[in-house]
């Protein structure tokens, strides 16, 4: 009895029978299983990953034809290595395929940005907080508590920056080329609401200084802003970027950083 040999023919026929429920229309069957009983396992697999695909992307499915959208999601499901059958996370592998997928014409140019955000309203409206960040209130955004609160971005929120204007894009707005770069926070609120704020490209800086150095006051913030936008003063600074973050703190999008 050769057991290794017996296990490199079972490992054989495993990536026969794998690379056959992948693309059952180019890849030869494994020898010995009835070609009915592959079928069942080829279409239950591929059926789960499409009804992943039609829950998690739910605008850009509306924006193909039945035969088109089953197509890119068949080329998804065929040809790339998927690491985890959970559904957020085959939706985000989703989103990793088409950097690299080229388009058809079938596809709109706008195809990867739109699953991006869909994916990352999704992302925000389902991920879960390590542990609830400090709270603080409009108070401790005034007066001298703008030297000492400190402050970070919310673990649910994110930032993200797009070519194409994907919130208004539907069946009936489809743009064709690239506009005016379009600029969001998106984050979940204490009713457990995905929102999102359109920035421009000064609270855009402002946010990414502060998710990319949490801990920062108020004052501090601006000062670390400052060199980056010479045409205002830090007076100008403070007076445009406090109703922001006064907002976004009362929506919880800005929390306390931890002492």
């Amino acid at each position: 009895m050769n057991i290794k040999q017996d296990e490199a023919d079972f490992r054989q026929l495993q990536q026969q029978f794998a690379a056959y429920i992948r693309n059952p229309e180019h890849t030869a069957p494994p020898a010995g299983i009835e070609q009915r009983r592959l079928k069942v396992y080829s279409d239950l697999f591929f059926n789960n990953v499409r009804g992943f695909l039609d829950t998690a992307f739910p605008v850009l499915k509306t924006l193909y034809s039945e035969p088109d959208w089953t197509a890119l999601a068949r080329q998804f499901f065929s040809s790339y290595a998927c690491q985890s059958p959970y559904f957020l996370q085959i939706a985000e592998q989703f989103v990793t395929f088409l950097q690299d997928y080229q388009p058809t014409a079938a596809d709109p140019p706008f195809l990867a940005e739109l699953a991006h955000y869909e994916w990352a309203e999704l992302y925000i409206a389902t991920l879960t907080s390590k542990a609830p960040l400090p709270a603080l209130s409009w108070a401790e955004l005034t007066g001298e508590a703008l030297s000492t609160s400190r402050l970070q971005l919310s673990e649910l929120a994110m930032l993200c920056a797009y070519q194409y204007p994907v919130q208004q894009i539907c069946v009936d707005f489809q743009p064709t080329e690239p506009a005016q770069p379009v600029f969001f926070l998106l984050y979940r609120n204490s009713e457990h609401e995905v929102k999102f704020v359109q920035l421009n490209q000064a609270t855009l800086l402002l946010l990414n200084t502060l998710s990319e150095q949490p801990g920062l006051t108020f004052n501090q913030l601006i000062q670390a802003i400052s060199a980056q936008l010479p045409g205002l003063t830090l007076p100008q600074l403070q007076q445009g970027a406090l109703p922001l973050v006064q907002q976004l703190t009362a929506k919880g999008a800005i929390c306390g950083y931890p002492a």
